[in-house]
């Protein structure tokens, strides 16, 4: 067999949840939604901030006095939440897969996938994490990601059966292949 390892990448619920959790953050933004479908969260929950995680997951459920206390609204902490439910889950079933869809370094996976999730969430409950991935300039969120973001939809749910047959039909078209071969 070799040095093979058998990796599993993403799965339809796996892209549905981060359609969704990028749908919810592109609508408390007030950012354009033909970006939902990116294979990735166009969020941070500050993964690659090694030494905040340390501190907060160090910290045994206690809480800092003078800390960053959380400052956002209802729907924003509820996204907040919810997308650290879910990296937590995907790092314990698939850690590779958490890092493409977060950006989370393989340390961070390792870290918060020890903990439980009720203490995951309650240390990273009165913090302000989440924040964008990218600046507001940023090219992402141009005209050409859009085209990206459908390329890779087609890419990943496939081509249209009924799509898929036009070729097909025009190599049927022998008068035409015989027409355009002559000229050549």
């Amino acid at each position: 067999m070799g040095g093979y390892m058998d990796y599993q990448g993403l799965t339809v619920d796996d892209l549905a949840n981060v359609r969704d959790l990028n749908g919810a953050w592109l609508r408390l933004t007030g950012r354009d939604e033909r970006l939902t479908a990116a294979p990735f969260l166009l969020f941070s929950l500050r993964e690659d901030d090694s030494q905040l995680w340390e501190r907060l997951l160090a910290g045994g459920g206690q809480h800092e006095l003078f800390s960053e206390r959380l400052a956002i609204g209802e729907a924003l902490h509820g996204l907040h939440t919810t997308a650290l439910a879910f990296l937590w889950e995907l790092s314990r079933r698939n850690p590779y897969v958490a890092r493409i869809v977060g950006g989370a370094p393989l340390d961070w996976c390792q870290r918060i996938s020890s903990e439980t999730l009720f203490r995951v969430l309650d240390c990273a409950a009165h913090r302000e994490l989440i924040k964008p991935r990218f600046a507001a300039e940023a090219a992402v969120y141009t005209r050409v990601s859009a085209h990206m973001a459908a390329l890779q939809s087609m890419l990943t749910l496939g081509i249209d059966h009924e799509a898929a047959q036009l070729p097909a039909a025009a190599c049927r078209m022998t008068g035409l292949v015989r027409r355009i071969s002559n000229k050549v």
